[in-house]
Parts: C-alpha cells; sequence; structure tokens
C-alpha cells in the first residue's frame, strides 16, 4: 500500500525529479529528467518512499557507485528509532523535554542557557521566586531579553524572542501587551531562557539569530566506544531569529580536525541551492574556523557517555563567549544534513548503526 501512493506522490511533485541542479558547474554530466525519475521509481521500490534529498546530495551529478554511498532517508530513521528506543534504559525523555535537558546538563556541569519562566496548564512560573506569576509580573523583569520556546518543540516552531524594557514588551521586535505575551507563553508547555551571548565570531556570519552546531555522538555497536559522527553547523539568514534550516537556514560541514568549515553552505530546496561565503554577511565559508570545537565534542561525548540505553545523539550547541552552551540534545536527529553538507555517510552508517560493513 505504501508504494502505490508514494509513485503518485512522485508524479505530483516535479522537484523530486525535474529541478535545478546544486552542481550547475557539472551539468555536462547530469543526468535527464527521465534517468532522475527511473532512479527515483527505483528507490521507491527498495525503500518504500523517493529520496526528497536527490539534489540536495547531488546526485543527478554523480555515478551510480557515488549513489550507493548516501544511506536513505527512512532506512536510517527506522534503525535509528530501533537503536534509541529499543534499551530497557531509555533516558530519551531527557532529550526530549528541554525544561529536563537543561536541569540534567546543569546537574552534571554542562553550560546551557539559564532558565527563567515555564508554563504548563495555562499557568506561569517563575524560576527565581519558585512560585507561579500573574501577567502583570512579566514587568518585573525589566531590561530583559528571553528567548522562548515549546518544551518538546523541534525544527524552530513556536519561537519567539521576547524583550521586556521599560514596561514595554515586544516580541520578535513587535510591540504586545502583558496580556498578549502571557497569552503566548501559556498557550502550551513553553520555556523562556535568557538569551545568549554567543562569542563573536559566530555573530560575525549571522547577529540576530544563535548559529549553533549540529554535533553528532554514536556509540559503536562493536567496542561501545561513543565516536563523533560528521557534524555541521546551522546559520540563520535575512531576519530570522532561529539557525534551522526549515526556516531558511543555511548548513555547513565542519572539518572536525582543523575546526574550519567546508568551502559551501547549503539550503533546503524551497530556500535556494548552496552558496561559498554567507549571504547577509558575506563570510566566506572555507575561511571560518570555529571557536572552541573540540571542547564541544569533548562535553558532547562526556554528556552522552551520561545518558544510558541511548545510542545517537544530534546535539545543539551554540559558542558562547568562554566556551560551549549546549541547547538541546536529539535523539530524533536527521543524517541528511551530515550527508548534504559532509558527502555519502553509507560506510559509516552501516558500521556504527550495524556493527558491521553490510554486503550491497
Amino acid at each position: 500500500m505504501i508504494r502505490p501512493r508514494s509513485f503518485v506522490r512522485l508524479l505530483s511533485h516535479k522537484e523530486w525529479y525535474d529541478t535545478n541542479s546544486y552542481y550547475p558547474e557539472l551539468s555536462q554530466q547530469r543526468w535527464s529528467p527521465r534517468q532522475i525519475f527511473l532512479d527515483q521509481c527505483h528507490t521507491i521500490l527498495k525503500y518504500g518512499t523517493p529520496d526528497k534529498y536527490y539534489f540536495p546530495y547531488g546526485l543527478d551529478v554523480k555515478s551510480k557507485k557515488a549513489h550507493s554511498q548516501y544511506v536513505h532517508f527512512d532506512h536510517f530513521f527506522k534503525r535509528l528509532c530501533y537503536l534509541n528506543l529499543s534499551s530497557p534504559i531509555n533516558c530519551c525523555c531527557i532529550l526530549r523535554d528541554k525544561m529536563l535537558f537543561n536541569i540534567f546538563a546543569n546537574g552534571i556541569g554542562v553550560s546551557t542557557p539559564q532558565n527563567v519562566l515555564y508554563s504548563s496548564n495555562r499557568k506561569l512560573y517563575s524560576f527565581a521566586t519558585k512560585k507561579e506569576m500573574a501577567a502583570t509580573d512579566l514587568l518585573k523583569y525589566d531590561d530583559c531579553e528571553l528567548f522562548c520556546k515549546i518544551v518538546d518543540g523541534e525544527c524552530g516552531n513556536g519561537i519567539f524572542k521576547l524583550t521586556i524594557q521599560n514596561g514595554q514588551c515586544r516580541v520578535n521586535g513587535q510591540p504586545k501587551n502583558v496580556d498578549e505575551v502571557w497569552g503566548m507563553l501559556t498557550s502550551g508547555r513553553y520555556l523562556a531562557q535568557s538569551v545568549i551571548k554567543q562569542h563573536e565570531l559566530l555573530a560575525s556570519l549571522h547577529p540576530q539569530s544563535i548559529n549553533t552546531l549540529r554535533i553528532v555522538t554514536v556509540k559503536s555497536l562493536k567496542d561501545g566506544v561513543i565516536r563523533v559522527f560528521p557534524s555541521i553547523l546551522r546559520v540563520g539568514t535575512g531576519d530570522s531569529i532561529v539557525d534551522n534550516t526549515s526556516k531558511g537556514g543555511i548548513c555547513v560541514g565542519i572539518d572536525l580536525d582543523s575546526a574550519f568549515l567546508k568551502k559551501y553552505g547549503f539550503y533546503k530546496p524551497q530556500y535556494g541551492r548552496k552558496t561559498p561565503c554567507h549571504p547577509d554577511s558575506g563570510v566566506v565559508f572555507e575561511n571560518f574556523k570555529i571557536p572552541f570545537l573540540h571542547q564541544a565534542i569533548q562535553q558532547a561525548l562526556y554528556f552522552h557517555s551520561m545518558l544510558p540505553g541511548i545510542h545517537s545523539v544530534g546535539w545543539d550547541i551554540a559558542i558562547g563567549e568562554s566556551g560551549p552552551i549546549f541547547i538541546e540534545g536529539n535523539d530524533n536527529w536527521e543524517i541528511n544534513g551530515p550527508q548534504i553538507c559532509n558527502g555519502g555517510l553509507r560506510e559509516l552508517f552501516d558500521d556504527y548503526f550495524f556493527g558491521q560493513h553490510k554486503k550491497r
């Protein structure tokens, strides 16, 4: 039942087999739309769904052998969920609840943003007073900038920046009265945290957003050692206050040894293709070195070691003025960003997620 629907979806999404290439400089070796369509049909027969990341991976200009090095998202995600959820000791709740994550991280000595407000069941609580608040109590937080996000939210959904100054409230720069702000904060389970002061180098890329590392750590099935998977930096664009690629941000590969970024930053297809420099700041990616990268990696490995039963984690880490600041950890991270920016990861996936190099 899945495959017939997938063929219909493929036919109705022309951008999955006939669209602009991420690699126009390789146009002479590009496959024809007909060849790409047939390749996507073969993918459906093999995995049940087409490859939505076909063009970001550059498969339209790469050989069949190169195709085999890329992991299909559905195949990856099924294995990821099995490994992270099958253990009798499951710490996923710590990663999926941003407030629990913050409390746990502070308990093991990992820096996080400061929690200020928490809402649940249409009530708002203060971490400072440990008491419930009324709407007018918000004005007591004068000269304050808060980053507000849904406790179990994903992909930057529901996030807004709250500024309180001189008795006035602003949400993402727009004036709001206290009742409106209280209504927004209590519309779901929200966590309001102090805005991070990010390192000046990261801010130089795009100062409007906190630009974060997505460091992936994986516990080997062969020897139990936690290692670092190819990772990326995410950077906001335009007026966006978040760096998520689902909101128009850019992801860039990282050379984990040198701490330099790789040559190109990549958009999701609906926002663009690839660029060697940031479209707003003009910063050239391959000349940019990430401060405190190795410290961030060591802390991610340490944090992962404190979470028994978790096979792999995608860590979102900001770089503050004096070191890494952990925003959140994701047990349901996505492989498409690391593959778009670092190339096909089939061999590492088979090694780390199955404990062996599988015959294909």
